[in-house]
């Protein structure tokens, strides 16, 4: 009983330690779209995430600032109207709280659209092969990842008829974590295979070539081997550009 009882003790006492982050902040992003050829397109972001507050969690301090920037330039093909692959390269750069980190990522994608009714809902797999470095510790790693997204956008007008209009839209993306990094937080594994998930819920406006956007976006992470979780909750800004470089080839030589 007595060793019953201390079983439990040490567990309660566990259990009170676990401390989950939540954090608040704000999430820019610029993503730029093209054609070359019929088929062959490119597509490249810019995206930031800065942590408004400052907060002291376990004793640790978690101070407010810019933590995450990644750029990323991906060459795209058509196989057929509904299904697009893209290959790449991203650049991260990752300050986690004091600690900064450099990643390298190579990307493979595929997506695939179809309609449901009045939804545009679009699926996105990705593969991620990262090479995060320690700025501290200059040790460099590696990690695995896939990543799952699905997304729903909802025109708030007719675009049989229309090209431009209010839009709803919503995501999910889950990230399935083969092989974490071993040399920091960036791109580590801390819990099962799916340790971290992003829901996003927003709408905005479509100019044509142009479409801006507000939103919420709810990232879960679990950041340490104790199973305590990163919340972040972002505002986020995103303009999607698509350009037509034929007309830019005509107006250039005009």
């Amino acid at each position: 009983m007595k060793k019953l009882l201390l079983v439990l003790g040490c567990a309660l006492s566990i259990a009170t330690q676990a401390q989950d982050l939540m954090l608040y902040g704000i999430s820019p992003s610029y993503s730029q779209a093209g054609k070359f050829t019929k088929k062959l397109g490119y597509n490249v972001n810019v995206s930031s995430v800065m942590n408004a507050f400052s907060q002291t969690v376990d004793g640790k301090r978690f101070p407010s600032g810019h933590t995450h920037l990644v750029l990323h330039g991906l060459a795209t093909y058509q196989v057929s109207k509904p299904l697009t692959i893209a290959a790449g390269y991203a650049f991260g750069r990752h300050s986690i709280f004091g600690l900064r980190e450099n990643e390298h990522r190579l990307i493979a994608q595929a997506t695939y659209q179809h309609k449901l009714g009045n939804f545009i809902i679009t699926h996105r797999g990705r593969f991620e092969w990262r090479q995060p470095t320690n700025l501290q510790t200059r040790i460099t790693s590696q990690a695995s990842i896939g990543r799952y997204q699905v997304w729903a956008t909802l025109p708030l007008y007719d675009p049989k008829k229309e090209k431009q209009g209010f839009f709803l839209s919503a995501s999910n993306e889950a990230f399935l974590y083969f092989k974490g990094a071993t040399n920091g937080p960036v791109s580590s594994r801390n819990g099962s295979l799916v340790s971290e998930n992003w829901m996003h819920l927003g709408g905005g406006y479509n100019f044509g070539l142009t479409r801006a956007e507000l939103g919420y976006c709810f990232q879960a992470l679990v950041r340490n081997k104790a199973q305590d979780y990163r919340f972040f909750n972002l505002l986020q800004l995103n303009i999607y550009h698509t350009i037509n470089w034929n007309d830019i080839q005509y107006w250039w030589y005009l």
